[in-house]
C-alpha cells in the first residue's frame, strides 16, 4: 500500500509538481495523499497533515507500507529531523521512498544497506553541524557574559507547569490519546524522561 506527502511552504503555492511526480510514480490514490501548507522549520511530527498520515499508516495491519516523498527535505526543517523521521519509520516498518534522490529504506522487509549508507553518510554531516551550532553557542554566550548580557536561569527557579505543557503540544496529544511513553518518544523525538515529565504535570 503506496501512501504520499507533500509540503509546501504557503497557502499560495500549490502541489502540482509534487503530485506530478507522484503520478509518475504509478497509479495515485487520492485518499492517500497528505499535503502540509506549512513552513519547513516545523518539524515532521507537530505538522496537522503529517500527524494524520502517520496515524493512518500506523493503525493499519498492513507490513507493506510505502510512504512516497518528492525529496527528503519534505520531511524536516533539518538534517537531524529528517533523520530521526526515517529512523521512527523505520522502526515501524514503514518504507520510505525518495524519488529525487532515488533510495527507499526498506526492501522485502529489510533494511536497504545502500539507503542505509546514505543516512549514515548525512549522519555524519549532521553531527558536524550538531558540534558547529554548540560552538557558536558556546562562543556567543562567553561573549555575552564577558558583556554583562548573559545571565541564565536563576537559581533554583522552576519551568510552570502550564509553561512545560506549552512547549509540548504533540508530547501532551499523544499522551491524551493513551499512547506509550517510550513510543511517544520514538515519535516526537523527545527523550522518554522528558515525556514521563509531561505526563507527571497531565497528572495521568
Amino acid at each position: 500500500m503506496h501512501f504520499y506527502y507533500s509540503r509546501i511552504s504557503s497557502v499560495g503555492q500549490n502541489a502540482s509538481r509534487q503530485l506530478a511526480n507522484f503520478k509518475k510514480h504509478g497509479h495515485v490514490n487520492t485518499k492517500n495523499v497528505f499535503i502540509d501548507k506549512i513552513q519547513g522549520n516545523v518539524p515532521f511530527f507537530e505538522r496537522p497533515e503529517a500527524v494524520k498520515l502517520y496515524d493512518t499508516i500506523t493503525s493499519i495491519n498492513n507490513n507493506d507500507v510505502t510512504l512516497v516523498v518528492d525529496s527528503i527535505d519534505r520531511l524536516g526543517r533539518n538534517l537531524i529531523d529528517i533523520l530521526k523521521t526515517i529512523e521512527t519509520f523505520t522502526k515501524n516498518n514503514i518504507n520510505l521512498k525518495s524519488l529525487k534522490e532515488g533510495f527507499e529504506t526498506l526492501i522485502d522487509g529489510k533494511e536497504n544497506q545502500t539507503a542505509k549508507l546514505v543516512c549514515s553518510v548525512m549522519a555524519s554531516i549532521a553531527e558536524m553541524e550538531r558540534n558547529k551550532i554548540k560552538e557558536r553557542t558556546s562562543e556567543g554566550i562567553l561573549i555575552a557574559k564577558a558583556q554583562g548580557k548573559f545571565k541564565g536561569r536563576k537559581v533554583g527557579s522552576i519551568q510552570t507547569k502550564e509553561r512545560l505543557l506549552s512547549r509540548y503540544p504533540v508530547v501532551v496529544q499523544k499522551l491524551k490519546k493513551g499512547i506509550a511513553v517510550r513510543d511517544i518518544s520514538v515519535i516526537t523525538g523527545n527523550s522518554t524522561t522528558t515525556v514521563m515529565k509531561i505526563k507527571k504535570a497531565l497528572d495521568i
